[in-house]
């Protein structure tokens, strides 16, 4: 286990027993603006966790002893650090257990230097700057956020797109139960990665267009209040009635169509819907409370 000073620079700790792939991580990390420290087993790298409080962990699922599925858990429990999961076990279940345990990436080994830059570069679509200003968090109310998070692909609405009853934001996220963690957004089992483009029902990967995620992230938006085609269309293009680039005629089709495929996509019921109610033309959140 490796201690460094770490007044100058921000965290990353590296939880590894590979020694080849820690010196790889640190060269990295290092190269990244990051000041490194590394453990080769859990109980030492949660130890490290809790004494530097990262801004950024790498944790190898497969090692002696604690696991970096339970290593993963208890850090998250811990800390705010933005986690990467870095495995040989690359399967659709796999990947999905590393998120259910907490992690905000998952890079496969083995790993390709260039692209775990980039992606540590682009993490969340935000410099690597905005990663280690200690802003992830732990699963929290959307109430809790003053704002929608930075990653949102919304606009504030115009007065021509406002909703319809209830409220809309953060505070109508609150009170359908819309959760934030880390780059994840989720709603009663169905959860979004905005700056990944990941789509997870139920546990499972869903195949699903970029422009799906963000679709679905424009819906959860509406909160408790009702959304008709026309203000979900401009809301998910950041327009108002002055600047949109589309008729209501094709927004409408847009709507019929996209709310077609999306609902087909995760499963919703359209007799008993579990996430989205549509009905003639007008979008709302579904209580999950009932």
């Amino acid at each position: 286990m490796s201690h460094v000073s770490v007044e100058a620079r921000p965290v990353a700790l590296v939880i590894d027993d590979d020694q080849d792939t820690v010196d790889l991580l640190e060269i990295v990390l290092t190269q990244a603006g990051f000041e490194v420290v590394t453990a080769t087993n859990g109980a030492d790298g949660i130890a490290l966790a809790l004494e530097h409080h990262p801004t950024l962990a790498t944790i190898d699922v497969t090692m002696p002893g604690m696991d970096g599925l339970e290593v993963t858990r208890r850090v998250r429990e811990a800390t705010s650090t933005y986690i990467v999961i870095i495995s040989s076990r690359s399967q659709e279940h796999d990947v999905l257990a590393g998120f259910d345990a907490g992690a905000d990436d998952y890079v496969p080994k083995p790993i390709r230097p260039r692209e775990l830059q980039a992606r540590l570069a682009a993490a969340a679509r935000r410099p690597i700057s905005s990663i280690t200003d200690g802003s992830a968090e732990a699963w929290e109310p959307a109430a809790a956020h003053p704002s929608p998070p930075s990653d949102l692909h919304l606009v504030a609405p115009d007065r021509s797109t406002q909703a319809e009853g209830g409220h809309d934001g953060p505070e109508g996220m609150h009170e359908r139960g819309v959760r934030f963690v880390g780059s994840w957004i989720e709603f009663n089992g169905l959860r979004i990665n905005p700056s990944r483009d990941l789509l997870v029902v139920d546990d499972r990967l869903a195949n699903a267009l970029p422009e799906q995620v963000k679709l679905i992230e424009t819906m959860l938006y509406a909160g408790t209040s009702t959304l008709g085609w026309r203000q979900l269309a401009l809301r998910y293009r950041g327009q108002t009635e002055e600047t949109s680039t589309r008729s209501p005629l094709e927004d409408r089709a847009w709507f019929d169509s996209e709310m077609e495929g999306l609902l087909a996509l995760i499963g919703d019921d359209d007799a008993q819907p579990r996430w989205f109610r549509v009905r003639n033309g007008r979008l709302k959140l579904v209580d999950p409370t009932g």
